[in-house]
């Protein structure tokens, strides 16, 4: 099994369905700078990091953690130069 931080978990049933797609799009939006958008589909997946892309790392938590704080940061930043 996968190391997982506190907090983190694996998703389970219907939520299960749409997961590894909301986490594929929170990666591509994040690597494109569209922050907002990243940070909607980190929030409606946060904490299950037993996906792709994530899962294609040694460490997928760590990876997770750190784009989602790319995205939160991207974020902030607009919400205060807004």
């Amino acid at each position: 099994m996968a190391y997982r931080p506190s907090g983190l978990r694996v998703a389970s049933g219907a939520a299960s369905r749409s997961t590894p797609v909301r986490h594929l799009l929170a990666h591509c939006l994040a690597k494109q700078g569209r922050h907002e958008a990243a940070l909607e589909q980190f929030r409606l997946v946060d904490g299950y990091v037993d996906a792709l892309p994530w899962r294609y790392y040694s460490n997928p938590a760590e990876v997770y953690c750190a784009v989602r704080g790319v995205a939160l940061q991207g974020a902030a930043a607009s919400r205060l130069a807004g």
